[in-house]
C-alpha cells in the first residue's frame, strides 16, 4: 500500500526544493479555496490537508521528522514483504530479478500473471505521476523569473529524467505482464496449467 504522505498531497517528490514546495501549495490552494470552490465539503478537505501538509513541510524540523517517519513506514513495508506478510501492496513478483533473462517458463498459473498485471498497473501508474510533476516543472520553468530560472531547469531536468526512467520501468512490467499472462492462457487451452 503506497504511503499517503504531505509531499504526495503537495504532488511534489521528496526532494523537492523549498521553492517548488511553496509554488505547488499556491497552485492548490488556488485551485481549492473556497472563493474558488465553492462550499464543496470535498474541496475544504483538500484545502485542510494542503494547509497542514505545507505547514509541516515549510518548517525544517516538521520535514525532518515527516522524512524519518517515511523512511521507518517503508522500512516497515520492506521487511513486511521480505517476511511474505500480506500487507495488500503490489509489489513486484519475486520472478522479476531473473525475468529480463528468461521467458516465463514455469510461471502459468492466471495468479501469477494477475500479480505481473497488478505491478504493470503499478508502475504505469508511477510514470503517469511522474510524468505529470515533469510537466508541471516545465510549467513552473516558463513562469520563473531569471534569478530563480537555474534551479527550475535543474529541477525540470530531474523531474524529466525521473518520468523516463519510471517510463522504462512501467514498459519493462507491461511486456512481462503479457508475457505471462499469454503463457498463463497458453497453458489453460493446452490443459497443463491452473
Amino acid at each position: 500500500m503506497a504511503i499517503k504522505t504531505h509531499y504526495a498531497i503537495l504532488k511534489v517528490t521528496q526532494d523537492a526544493p523549498d521553492e517548488v514546495i511553496s509554488a505547488a501549495y499556491k497552485a492548490l490552494a488556488l485551485k481549492y479555496h473556497p472563493d474558488r470552490a465553492g462550499d464543496s465539503p470535498e474541496a475544504m478537505a483538500v484545502m485542510q490537508e494542503i494547509n497542514i501538509s505545507y505547514k509541516i513541510l515549510s518548517d525544517p524540523k516538521k520535514r525532518a521528522e515527516h522524512d524519518r517517519w517515511i523512511a521507518q513506514q517503508r522500512q516497515q513495508q520492506r521487511a513486511q514483504s521480505t517476511a511474505g506478510t500480506a500487507s495488500g501492496a503490489v509489489q513486484q513478483p519475486a520472478a522479476s530479478k531473473t525475468a529480463a533473462k528468461q521467458s516465463p517458463g514455469g510461471g502459468k498459473s492466471m495468479e501469477e500473471a494477475n500479480k505481473w498485471k497488478a505491478w504493470a498497473d503499478k508502475t504505469a501508474q508511477e510514470a503517469k505521476e511522474a510524468q505529470e510533476r515533469a510537466d508541471k516543472a516545465r510549467a513552473d520553468l516558463a513562469k520563473a523569473s531569471a534569478a530563480d530560472r537555474a534551479k527550475w531547469e535543474a529541477w525540470v531536468e530531474k523531474t524529466t529524467k525521473e518520468a523516463k526512467e519510471a517510463k522504462e520501468r512501467a514498459d519493462q512490467a507491461a511486456e512481462q505482464s503479457a508475457k505471462y499472462v499469454e503463457a498463463a492462457v497458453n497453458a489453460r487451452v493446452h490443459g497443463d496449467g491452473a
